[in-house]
């Protein structure tokens, strides 16, 4: 179904970003499988994440021959840049106050993302924080959301599929705890953002104040 005549169809679009998204996974494999079995290389797997990145532009650009803006790479507006952090902070405050209720208050360790985390120095925490930032919105929300727009005509159903995917996908390394309360809050910002303004930058800003957290653990 290609309703927007675009030169990639919707549907082909999306499956090409879902197989862009598992790279990261891919090179995880198979670096766990050459090592060993020993702890794959933090650094490399970030790397591998700013390659998925690169490819999925590529791809943007080249094979569906559409500017950066069909991702929502546009300049944000001074007054939403301002209102946008004041929300990402009040969303980081909300996030952490109903983890304590929820959770207990723990750290969060006992997952494998804490894990990783409580290993990382200020500088691998900083890239970490930079990485997922930029990374995780340009697949789920300037990708994912204004590809089944294309194929929708609505942003609601968009909204949906982002957030359900993007909350699930952390259920296995960050745990139920952290994600039905930090992740859940926080891809709700993220995504009412991206509803309202269709712009990436924002959400990535949003996304990396929201992450903040992960400095305390260096």
């Amino acid at each position: 179904m290609n309703p927007a005549g675009l030169r990639v169809p919707p549907l082909a679009a999306l499956a090409v970003g879902v197989a862009l998204w598992f790279v990261p996974t891919a090179v995880q494999r198979v670096l766990w499988l050459t090592s060993g079995g020993d702890t794959v290389n933090f650094d490399v797997v970030l790397l591998s994440r700013w390659l998925a990145a690169a490819l999925l532009l590529g791809f943007v650009l080249a094979v569906e021959e559409r500017p950066l803006s069909s991702v929502g790479v546009r300049a944000p507006r001074p007054r939403d840049v301002l209102i946008t952090a004041g929300l990402a902070v009040l969303t980081l405050v909300a996030s952490v106050v109903l983890y304590t209720v929820l959770a207990g208050g723990g750290s969060g360790e006992e997952s494998e993302s804490g894990q990783i985390m409580a290993g990382l120095s200020v500088v691998q925490s900083v890239h970490l924080i930079v990485n997922a930032a930029i990374v995780e919105e340009l697949f789920f929300r300037g990708f994912l959301m204004e590809r089944v727009i294309d194929l929708t005509r609505r942003v609601w159903p968009a909204a949906l599929v982002s957030y359900v995917v993007f909350v699930g996908s952390h259920v296995p390394g960050s745990g139920w705890a952290t994600t039905l309360t930090m992740v859940a809050v926080g891809s709700a910002l993220f995504v009412g953002l991206y509803w309202l303004r269709r712009n990436l930058p924002l959400c990535v800003g949003a996304h990396a104040i929201t992450n903040l957290l992960i400095l305390a653990n260096a």
